[in-house]
């Protein structure tokens, strides 16, 4: 059976969110039931009911398996855009594990370049996909930036070189997505992220 480019995409966002579902906290997995459904209010309601008939220490773990359950179901529901639609606050800088490569928590000095001018500040998570740079000066959506910054450990010091480009902007800082990047590039600096952090 031959499957759809859609159906391939969905099936690679399920396979994402159901890594990083079964290790979140319970109100993360609110947020993401609210964003699939409307009237989540409800349905926790319904849980609620069901959990306090059942002896108290068994509630929370119940609960959790209750909300991925119906977080799973609410999933096979939605075409692949309507779940990305609803799933778009995914997008933020706190919730960077539904992307394809994980995104570590770091503090690497960059120094990067975008229409002529040069530019100094810090990269505050990486992955093998792109950065998020901290910085107030205003940038503009698919905006071209050319980024230099280092990755190793101090025996082992790799320079890296990349064009990129604005992909989202934040209050205090931007989202940069490598563009022209080699399959050999994003390996290494794939490698480097798991060994150093």
């Amino acid at each position: 059976m031959a499957y759809t480019m859609e159906q391939i995409e969905k099936h690679t966002i399920v396979l994402r969110l159901a890594v990083s579902i079964y290790k979140m906290m319970e109100p993360e997995l609110h947020s993401i039931l609210e964003a699939l459904e409307e009237k989540t209010a409800n349905a926790i309601e319904r849980q609620d009911d069901i959990l306090s008939r059942l002896p108290s220490e068994k509630n929370e773990a119940i609960r959790r398996q209750m909300i991925i359950a119906r977080i799973f179901v609410l999933i096979n529901q939605l075409n692949r855009n309507t779940l990305l639609d609803r799933l778009a606050f995914l997008d933020k800088p706190g919730l960077k594990w539904v992307r394809e490569y994980p995104r570590l928590d770091c503090f690497l000095l960059v120094d990067f370049a975008a229409k002529g001018k040069a530019y100094r500040s810090c990269i505050r998570d990486i992955s093998a996909d792109g950065v998020f740079i901290e910085t107030a000066d205003g940038f503009e959506q698919n905006q071209e930036v050319a980024l230099c910054f280092t990755l190793g450990e101090a025996t082992e010091l790799m320079p890296f070189k990349v064009k990129g480009r604005v992909t989202q902007i934040y209050p205090d800082g931007i989202g940069v997505q490598y563009e022209n990047i080699t399959h050999y590039q994003r390996e290494i600096i794939n490698t480097l992220i798991a060994k150093i952090f």
